[in-house]
C-alpha cells in the first residue's frame, strides 16, 4: 500500500480548510469554502442577505423562495495553486409548497506524482469531490422562513474512497421593508459514511448567526456574520511551547485580549456599495483568516477580500478576489441568469 500518496493528498485536503477549522481536524472541507462571489467578496459568508440572489441561498437553504425562482447560477473559483472548484444550481417555486433548488459542487485538488516509500515513482494520481445539494424551503408569512439542504458527498484520493451524507439547516427572519435580514444556519451536518482507510473522520460542522442591514436612504448594506459558534476557541494550541512571562504584565490585562481575540476570530464582517440595479461593489474582512495566514513582517491585505459586478441585459455576472497569504490569492466568477427570462414555462 503506497501510504505516501494517502498521506500527502489528506495534508491537500487538510490545507484547503484556511477558514473556519481547527487545525484540519474533518474530512470535506471543500464544502467550507465559498463558492458564491459575492459571499467571498464579503468575508466568506454572506447567510442574511435575503433578496432573492441565488449564489446566497445555496449556503442558507431558507434563502431560497419566490424571489429565486427559476434562477440558475455557474459558479467557478480558481482557488490556491492548481486547485479550483465548480457550482451549478437551479431553484424552481411551487405554489402552495415552497422552493425547492438543485446543485452541484465539484472540487478539483490537482494531481502529484505517486511515490513508495523510497521514492520510487508510479505516475501522476488526481483527487476530486462532489457534493449534490438537494433544498427545500417555506415561508411562513411575510418575515420567517426556514429551508434545509441534503447533500450527499464522494472523495476520491488516488485509488481511496469516502462517501459521506451531510445536511444543513437554516432559519431566516426579514423585516417588512425587507431592509433586515437575521439568520442562523446549522452547517454540515452529518457524518463520514465509508472512510479513506480504516477510521470515520469528522465532518465540518459550523454554527452561524448573521445580520445585514441595508440603509433605508444611501446606497449601502452591511453584514455581519458569527461562525463557528459551537467552538468558543478557535485559537490553535501549541504543546510544545512555552509562553513567556513577564512579572509586569497583569494577569486580567493577558485575559482581556485572550477573549477580544477569540470573539474576534468568530466574526465576519462585509460592506456592499449598489449605486445601481447594473453595478456593486463589495468588501469583506476575516479577522481569522488574517490572524492565522499573514506574515508578521509584512501582513499585508492578508484577511481582506473584494469584489464587483455588473448586470449585462438578462445575466448577472460577478467576480471577487480572496487574499489567504501574501503569496496567494483565490478568484471567483459567478453568472446567474433568471431562466423565466428566456424561456416561458407553462
Amino acid at each position: 500500500m503506497r501510504l505516501r500518496t494517502l498521506f500527502t493528498y489528506l495534508i491537500i485536503l487538510l490545507s484547503v480548510s484556511v477558514f473556519g477549522q481547527i487545525a484540519g481536524n474533518h474530512v470535506y472541507n471543500f464544502l467550507s469554502i465559498p463558492v458564491s462571489s459575492r459571499s467571498a467578496a464579503l468575508g466568506g459568508s454572506a447567510i442574511a442577505i435575503n433578496d432573492g440572489d441565488i449564489s446566497l441561498a445555496n449556503e442558507n437553504p431558507s434563502l431560497f423562495s419566490k424571489e429565486t425562482d427559476g434562477k440558475i447560477s455557474i459558479e467557478y473559483i480558481n482557488y490556491i495553486s492548481d486547485i479550483n472548484l465548480g457550482y451549478t444550481s437551479y431553484s424552481k417555486y411551487i405554489e402552495n409548497i415552497g422552493t425547492i433548488g438543485v446543485g452541484l459542487r465539484y472540487f478539483n485538488g490537482g494531481t502529484i506524482t505517486e511515490t513508495d516509500i523510497y521514492g520510487n515513482k508510479y505516475g501522476e494520481v488526481g483527487m476530486s469531490e462532489f457534493a449534490l445539494n438537494m433544498s427545500y424551503a417555506r415561508a411562513f408569512g411575510d418575515n420567517f422562513s426556514i429551508g434545509a439542504t441534503v447533500k450527499p458527498v464522494y472523495s476520491q484520493m488516488a485509488q481511496y474512497t469516502s462517501f459521506g451524507l451531510l445536511m444543513d439547516v437554516g432559519a431566516s427572519f426579514t423585516s417588512k421593508d425587507k431592509l433586515l435580514t437575521v439568520s442562523t444556519v446549522f452547517k454540515n451536518m452529518g457524518a463520514q459514511i465509508t472512510s479513506y482507510d480504516e477510521d470515520l473522520a469528522s465532518v465540518p460542522f459550523d454554527i452561524q448567526l448573521g445580520a445585514s442591514i441595508k440603509l433605508a436612504h444611501a446606497p449601502f448594506r452591511f453584514s455581519v456574520i458569527a461562525h463557528n459558534i459551537e467552538t468558543p476557541q478557535l485559537t490553535y494550541k501549541q504543546t510544545n511551547y512555552v509562553e513567556p512571562t513577564n512579572i509586569e504584565q497583569k494577569h486580567e490585562e493577558q485575559e482581556d485580549i485572550k477573549v477580544a481575540n477569540e470573539v474576534l476570530k468568530h466574526m465576519i464582517f462585509g460592506i456592499e456599495f449598489v449605486p445601481s440595479k447594473s453595478f456593486f461593489i463589495r468588501l469583506g474582512y476575516n479577522y481569522q483568516r488574517q490572524d492565522e495566514l499573514m506574515l508578521s513582517e509584512k501582513p499585508g491585505i492578508v484577511g481582506f477580500s473584494w469584489g464587483f459586478g455588473i448586470r449585462i441585459s438578462k445575466l448577472h455576472i460577478a467576480y471577487s478576489n480572496v487574499r489567504y497569504h501574501l503569496a496567494s490569492a483565490s478568484n471567483h466568477f459567478t453568472i446567474t441568469a433568471n431562466l423565466n427570462d428566456f424561456f416561458k414555462f407553462q
